[in-house]
Formats: structure tokens, sequence, C-alpha cells
């Protein structure tokens, strides 16, 4: 009922707006031939006027004698036949009088006329337009019912696409013609609708997108993550790629890498991303390294410059105390600092590192030097804190070591940072302290730089135990003179032992990793049984309940029974 209520109200409104529509264009013609009369008899009347005027030009000018051009003083003489002139020049005044009455009168009857047309005019388009907005506001009151409905419906319906054109599919095409990219054989379009489902006016976008590098795969995650950019003229995505090329200088991988990153940069005007591209530029970021602060972090473009921008670099110079000449290089190193939210997520995480006990200049040089500290979770350096704790650190050691190593909490707890002390401590002999006095240890790799150089003097017996965190730093050249072995022997040491010691630690982290399963299933285990204790616990205890209750029962039954037998 809802529905046919709809449709009669649908149905009614259009029929209202063509009655409207029809009565527009009659009124409309109607105008247009009154004005076309008016037109007409304007016209008539000056043509009638100027008829005139050139008559009167033409006549002979009343009482004006003629100069007798012998006279070399310029005296007008007069004729000798004087009578004749008088009566000549009676009758020419005469004549003049007559047309310059004639012509006024002419001229004050063709502006009446002028006026009465217009009057009619006027009077006539406010009589149409007076009927037509009370048929308008007739009509748009029939329809109220229809209108909300159509309003509801646009408001909650899902937002589609819009298809283009075979007018705008046509441009793409001749404008491919006169560019140097080659259009999609057929064939290898059809693999690709196959495959992706794409339209078949897509295909000069498709073949463009193609030639600039992007693969199947990336053509699907556009699709997926931005189709309209399918539907959007050539044209004005060259432009934009060419702006992206030539300006900012992405090419190749990078232009790639930042399209499938974030594909509604090809939708932005250039005119958008100029401002934000000139403020990088403004607070130091060189131009050269522009393209690489936009291939990893494009939706930067997207930003305002007053409202997104601005706001995060001025915090992060006045409230976190970053100088203006270490800003560029913040930004180079993580890109991703201008998109964070200052409320929510840098000044939290800043007064989490103070609240540790770091000094205010060891949190801006530890930001400096490793701005991906910003963006770790609490959970995770929570985690990393209690590891340190773990192996015997108090608070101050625990400030010492993550400020004089600021990618401390960018390392895995199980797989880097534990193995690498477990180590430490069964091989090299060092303890908790040698990780304080250098913590840049756990910054060094396992498996290509602290077992090989431990294990190559060691097979020498030229190891010392403890084993010097020196011998660990050092270049290879000053390193194989504690051995008193060339470089060369020490390179084919490591080719031939890298693989044994990576194959080693991946073996044991599958262990640690199947001892950890097994604990949890074990733990999972234990949770599940004791689960089961205690609801068959409770379900014995509503078992021995609910016999005593039958057993209470059945008493007061033969209770009843022995009492009735009585009174009987």
């Amino acid at each position: 009922v809802a529905a046919a209520g709809a449709a009669w109200d649908g149905a009614a409104r259009r029929r209202a707006a063509a009655r409207v529509v029809d009565d527009d264009d009659d009124a409309r013609e109607h105008e247009e031939g009154l004005a076309r009369t008016t037109a007409m008899m304007m016209g008539e009347n000056r043509r009638a006027a100027a008829d005139r005027a050139r008559a009167r030009a033409s006549a002979p000018p009343a009482f004006m004698p003629a100069a007798d051009e012998d006279d070399d003083d310029g005296v007008m003489v007069f004729d000798d036949d004087d009578d004749e002139d008088e009566d000549a020049g009676g009758e020419g005044g005469v004549r003049a009088r007559a047309d310059a009455g004639a012509s006024g009168r002419d001229g004050a009857r063709a502006a009446r006329d002028e006026a009465e047309a217009r009057a009619v005019i006027e009077a006539t388009v406010s009589r149409l337009k007076d009927r037509q907005a009370n048929k308008v506001a007739a009509a748009s009151s029939g329809a109220t019912a229809a209108s909300r409905a159509t309003k509801r419906a646009s408001a909650t319906g899902a937002k589609k696409t819009v298809r283009k054109s075979e007018w705008d599919s046509f441009v793409d095409w001749k404008t491919m013609e006169h560019q140097e990219y080659e259009t999609l054989s057929d064939a290898e379009y059809a693999k690709l609708t196959k495959k992706l489902a794409l339209e078949p006016e897509w295909r000069p976008m498709v073949s463009y997108l193609t030639s600039l590098g992007l693969k199947a795969g990336d053509l699907e995650k556009m699709l997926i993550n931005c189709e309209e950019v399918f539907n959007r003229p050539v044209s004005r995505v060259i432009t934009r790629v060419e702006y992206l090329q030539s300006e900012v200088g992405l090419e190749g991988k990078t232009l790639r890498q930042i399209v499938n990153k974030d594909p509604r940069i090809l939708l932005q005007r250039n005119r958008h991303s100029i401002p934000r591209c000139r403020y990088l530029t403004k607070i130091g970021v060189p131009q050269d390294k522009l393209a690489d602060v936009l291939g990893k972090q494009p939706s930067i473009l997207h930003l305002s410059v007053q409202k997104g921008l601005m706001p995060r670099v001025q915090y992060l110079k006045q409230e976190v105390g970053i100088a203006a000449e270490d800003i560029p290089l913040v930004i180079q190193r993580s890109p991703a600092v201008l998109t964070f939210s200052v409320e929510n997520q840098i000044q939290p995480r800043v007064e989490f590192l103070r609240e540790l006990g770091i000094s205010k200049e060891n949190v801006v040089k530890m930001i400096t030097r490793h701005p991906h500290l910003l963006q770790y979770s609490f959970e995770g350096l929570g985690e990393h804190l209690k590891f340190l704790g773990e192996i015997g650190m108090n608070d101050n050691e625990v400030a010492l070591t993550v400020t004089r190593l600021s990618q401390f909490f960018s390392l895995s707890v199980e797989n880097s940072l534990r193995p690498k002390y477990e180590y430490l401590t069964g091989e090299l002999g060092g303890t908790k302290e040698t990780c304080v006095k250098y913590p840049a240890y756990f910054s060094l790799s396992l498996d290509q730089r602290i077992k090989p150089r431990h294990l190559f003097l060691e097979q020498y017996d030229l190891a010392p135990d403890p084993f010097p965190m020196k011998y660990l730093s050092v270049k290879d050249e000053e390193f194989v003179l504690r051995a008193d072995r060339t470089v060369a022997e020490f390179e084919e040491y490591k080719e031939e032992m890298i693989p044994i010691f990576t194959a080693e630690t991946a073996r044991r982290a599958l262990l640690r990793q199947v001892t950890t399963s097994s604990e949890e299933q074990r733990m999972e285990l234990e949770r599940k049984r004791a689960e089961y204790m205690r609801t068959h616990q409770e379900l014995a205890r509503k078992r021995e309940y609910s016999d005593r209750v039958l057993k209470a029962r059945n008493s007061h039954r033969m209770l009843l029974r022995v009492s009735n037998r009585r009174s009987r």
C-alpha cells in the first residue's frame, strides 16, 4: 500500500510538473509574439519618421535669400524682382510650418503607440507570471508527500558512481590518439576485463594507467578503493600525472607506489597540491626530497596547510622543543608525523617518555633521531619496558638505555632483544650492566655481526672473556688485525657460516613459537578443565539440593496421607 501510494504521488507530481511546463511554454511563446509585434510597430514608426525627416531635408529653406556670387564684400544683394521672391518665400514658409506640425503629430502618435504596446506587454507578462506562480504552488503542495519520500530515499540510499557517458568515452579515445601512450590490444583488454570486470568505456583510462607501470593487481586495488578514477576524463588524469612528475618529481616506481597507496591523489586538482608542496619547501624540506616524503605519505597532499600541517609543525617546535632546522629531518625520516593527531597521538607519547624520567632535552633527541616513536602503541612500549625490568634494570637504567638507543622500541622483544641478551649472558660473558653501558649492542645483527666475529676469534682461541663490545663496533679491516688474518679470510668465513647461523636462529624461533603455542594450549586446557570442574561442582550441588527437596516433599506427602487416614 505504501509503495502504491508513493507511485501515485510520483505520477501526480509528474503530471503537475508537465502542466506547469506546458503553461510555461505557452506563456513564453505568447510573450515572444507580443515582443515581435511591438518591435514591428516600433520599427514601422521609426521608418515613417525617418522618411519624413529626409523629405524635410530635401525641401528648400524658408525665408533664406540667396547671396550674389559677384558681390566681393559678402553683402547679400536682392534680385530685381523683389515681389516674386517675397511670394515664393511666403509659400515656402507655409509648407515648412505644415511639415513641422505633421512631424510633431507623427512623433507624438508613435510615442503614444509605443507606450501603449509596452503597457500591454507588461500587463500580459504580469498576468502570466501570477498564473504560473499559482500553478507551481498548487503542484508543489499536491506533491509534498512524494517529495518527502524522494528526499528520504536519496538521504538513505547509497551513493552511486556516475557512469561515464558515450561522449566522455569518445573524448578519451581522441585524447589518447594525440598522446604517446599505446592503447591496449583487444586480447589484453579482454583478459583484464575477464579478471577485473572492467567496463568498455574504461579502456582508454586502463591503457594510460598500464603505461605508467601499474599491473593487474594494482588496477584491482584501485577498483576496490577508488573506482571513480576510471570514470574521470583521461585528459584530466594526464594533466595531474604530468604535474606530479615535473613539479613534485614522482617518477617510475615512486609514482606507482604513491598511486597504490592513495589513488585519490589522481583526482585532486593541481591548485590544491601547490600550497602543500610550497609549505614543505618553505619549512626546509629540500625540493629533491619532496618526492620521497610524498611517496612515503601521500595523504599529506590532502591536508589543509592552515588546519593540518601548520599546527603539527608548530607543536613540534614550541611544545616538544624541536629546533626549526631539525624539523625537515624529522619529516624526511617519518613523514607520517604530519598526519598524526596532536591531542590523541603526539602529546600522549611525549608525556609518556617524560614520565619515564627522561629529560626534555633527551626526549627531543630521541624524537629527532627516531620520530617513529610517536606512532608506537602503548602496549608495545610497555612490553619493551617490561623486558628491561625482567633483566634487572631499575628506572634510571631504563631511562638511560632507551635514551641512548632511540630505536630500541622498534626492535622485537621475542625475535631480537631476548635472543641477543641470552647470547650476551651465555656466550659473551656480559651482564645487565653491559647493556646499560653499550645499549647499541641490541641494534647489531645477531647472525651477521655478533656471532661471526665472536666465533671467528674463538676458533683461533683469541676471543677474550668477557668479549669486548668494541670488537663488534669496529670495521672489518680493524677487526681482522686482532686475529692477524686478512679481510678475505673473514669474508670467506662469513659466507660459509652466516647461513648456518640464520638457519639455527630460525629453528630456535620456531621451537620458541611451538613452545609458546604448547604453553598456550596447555593453559587453555587447564582453563577448560577448571571451568568444567566448577560447572560440575555447581551441578552436583544443585543435584544434592534437588535430592533433599525431593525427600522433603515425599516425607510431607506421607505425613499428609497418615493424617488423612487418621481423620477418616
